[in-house]
């Protein structure tokens, strides 16, 4: 009984900061691949841009709802283009976030939001 309690309490917290999540970005090999969620489509060159120019191999970029507005969370990615990205993501009022095109034909990776799923399903050719 403790155990199934737990679950979902587990899976509760799960889903209540997953609703917080806008977007998130992988980014793997020097490749952006969108995971969750709708992102601008000039934020997404921006990114693209500036993975080329720093030449980053791996990471992750989440846009979280905040109390006012919003942020950008990061994994794997160094503070210079962790600010860069920032001073990018300001120039997107929150109306672009919510306008913005959804995920062309999600795989079921994009569908659940897991990043290695999503990767393993695109296959670009």
């Amino acid at each position: 009984m403790t155990i199934l309690v737990l679950s979902a309490l587990a899976l509760g917290v799960f889903w209540f900061l997953s609703q917080r999540t806008l977007f998130k970005l992988s980014i793997r090999g020097g490749e952006v691949l969108i995971v969750k969620g709708r992102v601008p489509v000039r934020f997404l060159q921006d990114v693209h841009d500036v993975v080329r120019d720093e030449k980053l191999a791996s990471g992750s970029i989440s846009a979280v709802a905040r109390e006012h507005g919003a942020g950008l969370s990061f994994w794997g990615i160094p503070e210079g283009p962790q600010q860069r990205l920032r001073n990018a993501f300001r120039m997107y009022p929150a109306a672009d976030l919510r306008h913005a095109p959804p995920i062309d034909k999600p795989t079921l990776g994009q569908m659940l939001g897991i990043a290695w799923l999503a990767w393993a399903m695109s296959r670009r050719a």
